[in-house]
């Protein structure tokens, strides 16, 4: 028993001695995390995140993709601007609604820059089809100062785009070409409303231009989403993106 007592004493100080980590600051995928645990340790719960979770982005991406495409062929003056009434469904349900909830996911999978990607552009097709079936309905007016507030919508979002292609800079080359040719969509689309210059003789050369460009975007990201669902099923690169997932 006192061979016992004298173990157990010799133990405690070194148990006393144990000093907790400083709280600190980590940078990871989604986002800074202030904490006292070591760095190795938020790594491992980051990894364990994205490892229970399936991969949202595809469905994210391809979300994003529809709705955007036959937006943008609107826009592009390939099809009458009436053809927004018919547009309004896929912006909402399929382009908003299921984009935002890939969004969510994404957040719980710790990926800060996909999620924002998918929430603000699923909130931004939800807003968008509103927007149209108000002027479908003659609720608000199709020229004016409402298209001017949604002319500043979209340079928001082309700000919004802008700012997430600067952090897709270090992931792969296929999110960056879709980010880059959407800001630049999203400005040249918004800026005949900002003009109130979007009627027969207005600019619309500039919105065309914008259009195309929003609908390559959709194509790249319809690309994306593919190489990543099917790289995921073959276990291996099979349609390349430039970088890491």
């Amino acid at each position: 028993m006192s061979e016992t007592f004298i173990r157990s004493e010799s133990i405690m100080p070194e148990s006393d001695t144990v000093v907790p980590l400083k709280k600190h600051e980590s940078w990871t995928k989604g986002g800074p995390v202030v904490s006292h645990l070591d760095d190795d340790e938020i790594s491992r719960l980051s990894e364990r995140a994205s490892a229970t979770i399936g991969d949202p982005t595809t469905l994210g991406l391809w979300a994003f993709a529809t709705g955007t495409w036959i937006f943008g062929t609107v826009i592009a003056g390939a099809f009458p601007q009436s053809t927004f009434a018919a547009v309004i469904p896929m912006l909402i349900a399929f382009g908003g609604i299921a984009q935002f909830i890939a969004g969510l996911y994404a957040f719980r999978r710790t990926n800060v820059l996909l999620s924002t990607a998918f929430c603000c552009f699923g909130a931004f097709n939800v807003t968008a089809g509103f927007f149209l079936a108000l002027q479908t309905t003659n609720t608000i007016a199709t020229g004016g100062p409402a298209v001017v507030m949604f002319g500043f919508l979209l340079e928001s979002f082309a700000f919004i785009a802008l700012a997430l292609m600067i952090a897709a800079l270090r992931t792969n080359m296929a999110m960056v070409v879709f980010l880059a040719a959407l800001t630049i969509g999203y400005c040249l689309s918004g800026i005949p409303m900002l003009a109130n210059a979007t009627g027969p003789n207005g600019w619309t050369i500039i919105s065309s231009i914008g259009g195309w460009f929003l609908v390559f975007s959709a194509l790249c990201a319809y690309y994306t989403g593919m190489a990543l669902v099917v790289n995921s099923t073959w276990n291996r690169t099979v349609l390349p993106i430039g970088g890491e997932p």
